[in-house]
């Protein structure tokens, strides 16, 4: 069975975070920590902002890795929040950083571009149409900074709602931004937002 070294150093990253504050976590840390090379570390990730996005994707985005319009929405989420919530020690310190290429401009970024695809993937398979760009790009947008928003503020304050309240309402009010734009119909489940509705 092949090493895989991004794994490795991502659980030594972790590790390190139990006993230390993440900004202080260094890259000399953690290559003393594995064992890897100064170029070993290089050859996989950027630096330590690009290691912290790959722990944040490879760990709790795990559900939002591909476009699956069949999937629902609100499992997705509901198993993303929680977890967020398992590895909330290391996502609130990681979210205090602030930076160009800080994970917070990535929880802002990431989002919308899955969004967009997921809402167009869905538009053209029960509407049978393209959707008008413009429009859908613009709702999209302010749905997803606002659930990116909301779940940083949920990450910063200790996550004081459970993960599955934070899914449903998140879920809810997509279903209500969006729902003409979407092509809402009686039927719930032909909502790509309808799923945790009764």
């Amino acid at each position: 069975m092949a090493i895989n070294m991004k794994q490795i150093v991502a659980d030594a990253m972790l590790e390190l975070c139990r006993t230390k504050e993440l900004k202080t976590v260094t890259i000399k840390d953690i290559r003393e920590k594995t064992g890897i090379s100064r170029q070993g570390f290089y050859n996989h990730f950027k630096d330590k902002d690009d290691l912290i996005h790959w722990i944040y994707y490879d760990r709790v985005m795990t559900n939002f890795h591909d476009i699956d319009v069949s999937r629902g929405y609100y499992e997705n989420l509901k198993d993303y929040f929680l977890r967020a919530e398992k590895y909330h020690f290391f996502l609130k310190p990681a979210v205090m950083i602030c930076g160009q290429n800080s994970l917070k401009n990535y929880m802002f970024e990431h989002p919308f571009q899955w969004d967009l695809q997921y809402h167009e993937k869905w538009y053209e398979k029960n509407a049978g149409e393209k959707p008008e760009m413009e429009e859908l790009r613009f709702f999209t947008k302010y749905h997803s900074m606002a659930s990116a928003g909301m779940t940083i503020e949920w990450i910063k304050e200790d996550m004081p709602v459970s993960p599955q309240i934070m899914a449903k309402r998140i879920t809810d009010l997509r279903r209500i931004g969006l729902g003409v734009l979407l092509k809402d119909t009686e039927e719930k489940e032909e909502h790509p937002y309808g799923t945790s509705l009764q």
